[in-house]
């Protein structure tokens, strides 16, 4: 085209600002403002949803059985170490009471040899004020040499009083040393103990944190629910290997977990393993917060911390461990694919393979892999399945 350019660029931008769809300055900045907050929006969403899945991928690889089984280990050993201490400070106060007791006698003693070896220096004092010249001027021959005798006696027997006076002294001092380091043990345990309690008392905040929130959330729930699932599926696949191993080598011989009357008769026979109400109920149940429908393949027992749990019947210890989700845990095999569990305990009293009697003590309750407090889980099964405990245990 030919002719004046700028009246043809004046021409050009008038046609377009005539032209249907044609956006001015002002209206492409706005436009353009609202695309930008768009953009935004859109990568806080995608900011949160992954921060969301971050958080979720991390409960998954934290899980809380193994966090919570940790806790207990470590509580446990730390109550071991606290009570070891505890013993350890009160010997070293009864050590101290018999140092300071020594101590006191020494003193008396060296007190009597100070007063004895005073009044011989007075008395000798007396006798060379007193005209004793007739000691040192006897009359013949045969007084001197009883002179001198006596003067050996009075000479040894003073020396025999500063002896005994030094080795006292020597003792006291040895004795005061004594008193001095059981008082510095007794201050370093005391401070030991002090800084363990502490130490323990942080995890027991920590593991009732852990709880709190999985009584709140209840993803958190549903993943312990999910773990505990996988756990019993573990252990029970566990116990199964371990009998057909022991049946496949001892096939000859005779069985190991003899065959009891009560767990193979009739139900409501078996007596409980500890007095206390029931808790928690065999079987289907719905959480009355999250309504989550839960199966439960044992119940759990209210009891004390350290109460006695005992045998339901007689058999052999199949496992007897810490094992996650039940904590310090017993398993005994009474003879045809029948089992008991007491899980939850705080001391285990018995070793995998021992035989153990009706009645017999096979550990003490406890909180160990709790999500409730001090408890006892207590489970039956029979051919691999869950059974109800209440069936088979003795009405009430």
């Amino acid at each position: 085209m030919t002719g004046n350019p700028r009246l043809f660029a004046v021409t050009i931008t008038a046609l377009l600002a005539l032209a249907p769809g044609f956006v001015g300055p002002s209206l492409y900045a706005a436009d353009s403002s609202a695309d930008t907050a768009k953009e935004l929006d859109r990568i806080k969403r995608e900011m949160r949803e992954q921060k969301k899945g971050l958080k979720l991928a991390s409960r998954k690889e934290r899980s809380v059985l193994a966090e919570l089984e940790k806790i207990d280990r470590d509580f446990q050993a730390g109550s071991a170490e606290l009570l070891d201490q505890q013993m350890k400070l009160r010997a070293a106060e009864a050590a101290l009471r018999d140092v300071e007791k020594n101590s006191a006698t020494i003193g008396r003693e060296l007190a009597n040899l100070k007063n004895v070896y005073g009044m011989r220096l007075r008395a000798l004092y007396k006798m060379q004020r007193g005209g004793s010249a007739a000691i040192y001027a006897p009359d013949s021959a045969g007084g001197m040499v009883k002179q001198v005798k006596y003067l050996g006696l009075i000479a040894a027997r003073d020396r025999e009083i500063i002896r005994d006076y030094g080795s006292s002294l020597d003792r006291l001092t040895r004795r005061e040393a004594e008193i001095a380091e059981k008082k510095g043990e007794i201050l370093g345990r005391s401070r030991i103990i002090e800084a363990k309690k502490a130490e323990l008392e942080r995890k027991k905040q920590r593991k009732s944190a852990i709880l709190a929130n999985v009584r709140r959330e209840k993803s958190l729930y549903e993943q312990t629910l999910h773990e505990l699932e996988e756990a019993s599926v573990s252990l029970w696949g566990m116990i199964k290997k371990d009998e057909h191993e022991r049946r496949s080598a001892n096939r000859a011989a005779v069985p190991a977990a003899r065959h009891h009357d009560d767990a193979a008769g009739d139900k409501n026979k078996l007596p409980w393993p500890l007095d206390g109400p029931v808790l928690t109920r065999f079987g289907m149940q719905r959480h009355p917060q999250f309504g989550t429908m839960v199966y439960r393949r044992g119940i759990e027992i209210e009891a004390r911390e350290g109460q006695a749990v005992r045998a339901v019947d007689g058999g052999q210890v199949a496992y007897a461990d810490w094992y996650k989700g039940y904590g310090k845990l017993v398993i005994l095999d009474h003879g045809n694919g029948f089992y008991t569990l007491y899980g939850n305990l705080s001391r285990l009293d018995l070793d995998k393979g021992a035989r153990v009697a009706k009645g017999q003590v096979v550990g003490l309750t406890g909180e160990t892999g709790s999500l409730k407090g001090a408890k006892l889980y207590f489970e039956i099964r029979k051919n691999g399945e869950a059974q109800d405990p209440i069936a088979w245990l003795q009405r009430q």
